[in-house]
């Protein structure tokens, strides 16, 4: 596999056999384009073992998991996962991990990673590394706090958007807080406690703990005033006016941290022609879906990764 890039340093840190039949081929991207030079981010590219080498393996899909999560979202151990489904649908996964997650290194200034971060720097750089290896514009995926993160990256213009096929969130969303952090004395309160953290952990979440930066980024957007937007400039929402990306939404009618009547809000944002899923028995579907379960168990499998290929393949060839 090509391991090296005309755009900045990139090392292929591995390359796996997985379940006998798949390679995943892991990359360090050292884009060196923000005030820490200490960033790497993991990507790794999935693949069947005999299109090892390949010069064309499909339409790129991007795939971002949420907080406390890694790649282990999309594709497990075992072989499994929705990245697995988009590989043998003829899709090219590129699956990418946050900061300080899965094979991403800790950074320098590990705790003031946040999602204006990711959006202004990591996304960018892999966005071009992607589109170098392969000669293609791609989908992006996100679940969570990953599809907060694409989303972002597009209403800041720090992604292209005309190199975006189009988007896939699952269970994101930027306009439900808590209603005691819209106090500004309990704000205050959220701030001093962050003030003495480094990360916050992930037990009985997720396998990974994330930087204290995301949760003070979350206190500021909670705030009246304020709301989804970066620290200096404007609202993030006046930015997705500007654009018109094809988007489909996935909201599941059981995930309490991320309401889907919020997450269809974001994804109508992107285009007048944006489609939405409400994941519930009164719409079709065997169970009312959780935030995790809309993208990981057998029944989302059978009927809810079929909807995002489908859509992606109209998408593509309409």
């Amino acid at each position: 596999m090509k391991s090296s890039s005309s755009l900045f340093p990139v090392s292929l840190l591995r390359a796996d056999l997985v379940a006998e039949s798949y390679i995943e081929d892991t990359y360090l991207l050292k884009p060196n384009n923000s005030s820490d030079n200490s960033v790497q981010i993991a990507v790794t590219r999935l693949g069947f073992q005999e299109s090892e080498g390949k010069a064309s393996r499909g339409i790129p899909v991007v795939l971002l998991h949420g907080s406390f999560s890694n790649r282990g979202f999309w594709f497990s151990g075992g072989g499994k996962g929705f990245a697995k489904s988009l590989l043998e649908a003829g899709f090219d996964p590129w699956m990418v991990e946050a900061r300080g997650h899965g094979d991403s290194p800790v950074n320098d200034n590990y705790r003031d990673n946040n999602v204006e971060i990711y959006s202004t720097f990591d996304l960018p750089a892999v966005q071009d590394f992607i589109s170098e290896q392969t000669l293609q514009k791609a989908f992006w995926v996100g679940h969570s706090l990953g599809g907060v993160t694409i989303a972002t990256a597009l209403a800041g213009a720090h992604l292209k958007a005309d190199d975006v096929l189009g988007i896939v969130l699952f269970g994101a969303q930027v306009s439900r807080y808590p209603v005691a952090l819209k106090m500004p004395g309990i704000r205050l309160l959220a701030k001093a406690v962050l003030l003495a953290k480094k990360r916050i952990s992930g037990k009985n979440i997720g396998p990974e703990q994330e930087p204290v930066g995301i949760a003070k980024e979350f206190v500021r957007w909670s705030g009246l005033l304020t709301g989804w937007r970066p620290l200096k400039g404007k609202s993030y929402w006046l930015g997705l006016k500007e654009l018109n990306v094809p988007a489909l939404g996935f909201g599941a009618k059981k995930d309490k941290a991320d309401p889907a009547k919020y997450c269809k809000k974001l994804i109508n944002a992107f285009s007048d022609q944006s489609q939405f899923y409400l994941l519930s028995k009164e719409n079709g579907f065997t169970q009312d879906y959780n935030h995790v379960n809309m993208v990981v168990s057998k029944p989302a499998e059978q009927e809810v990764w079929p909807k995002a290929i489908q859509w992606m393949n109209l998408t593509f060839n309409p």
